[in-house]
């Protein structure tokens, strides 16, 4: 239905009910923060008027499906990191998904998307930081 960021989209169901995913494994520039625009415009090419299928049983805790986004073969979360346009996904240091590090370094090395930049801040600092700002 339509792509809040380039990590999460609203999809519409068979049954008429639309949901949030949050594309698992991965963690993409907030909107505000440099690439997240491209970011989000990247994911809307992949997933925008197509039929896609969602993987995952796993809920965060703003009730947001994590899961990964498949366009028939094509692992999109994968898509994601290798066109630069998101991190492997870190809880406490450790990527979640050992695949999308080796995919991570692949982007780094070809300096694809946001690895063009020298001085990119990761997500989970920039939202950190942001907090702190708010307060």
């Amino acid at each position: 239905v339509r792509v809040l960021d380039g990590d999460t989209i609203e999809v519409l169901q068979d049954s008429g009910v639309r949901s949030r995913v949050r594309l698992a494994g991965i963690d993409a520039p907030e909107k505000k923060q440099p690439f997240g625009q491209r970011s989000r415009q990247s994911l809307s090419e992949l997933v925008s008027q197509k039929y896609v299928s969602i993987t995952g049983e796993e809920y965060d805790r703003y009730g947001r499906l994590l899961g990964t986004v498949w366009s028939e073969q094509t692992d999109i979360n994968a898509v994601q990191l290798q066109k630069g346009m998101a991190w492997a996904y870190r809880f406490k240091g450790q990527i979640s998904i050992s695949e999308y590090e080796k995919i991570e370094n692949e982007a780094k090395k070809s300096r694809a998307g946001l690895w063009s930049s020298p001085s990119q801040t990761e997500p989970w600092l920039w939202r950190r930081g942001q907090h702190k700002v708010d307060k």
